[in-house]
């Protein structure tokens, strides 16, 4: 029984799918997600439920993402047309990204972005391949993340189960 109340109400393990969190989270890593007792920071990977988003399961809108948190409410983000990512006017240093040669995957949002109160902005640590909050409503699109309401984050990634080589803390 406390096994399943921990399950439920505090932790949960997620599988991670696809290749936009590499090299931090790898396509089928087992993560333990938090679900309390975490202050939401820049830099943290969290699990969070994308509404306008195709479910590779099921086919329908709706899917559990794994992204950074990269912008709080009230920050202004700007990429610049390399892939540099600016927060309030200072470049971020991002020694977790997948490196890249060219910047392919810009998503449509427009820059500078004000994130929206009660909201973060998300990117993947493979900019090139990962739909997340460059990709915005455009009141045509079917499918977007744009910026995400804190109410839909599920938790904070804290680690990594499987595979084993690479256990550990995520960071």
């Amino acid at each position: 029984m406390a096994a399943f109340l921990l399950l439920v109400f505090f932790i949960n393990i997620s599988v991670v799918s696809g290749s936009s969190m590499n090299p931090t989270l790898k396509d089928g890593d087992r993560i333990l997600v938090a679900h309390t007792g975490y202050v939401l920071w820049y830099g943290d990977v969290v699990a969070v439920w994308a509404a306008n988003l195709n479910n590779r399961d099921t086919g329908e809108m709706g899917e559990l993402i794994v992204k950074r948190v990269i912008g709080l409410p009230g920050d202004v983000i700007y990429i610049d047309g390399e892939g540099r990512v600016y927060r309030n006017g200072l470049m971020l240093k991002e020694d977790y990204i997948m490196p890249f040669d060219v910047y392919e995957n810009k998503g449509n949002a427009s820059f500078p972005l004000t994130v929206e109160e009660n909201c973060v902005f998300l990117l993947g640590d493979n900019r090139n391949h990962s739909t997340d909050s460059r990709f915005v409503d455009t009141g045509g699109s079917e499918v977007y993340v744009g910026c995400i309401d804190q109410r839909c984050i599920m938790g904070k990634a804290v680690y990594c189960l499987y595979p084993f080589d690479r256990m550990g803390v995520v960071k």
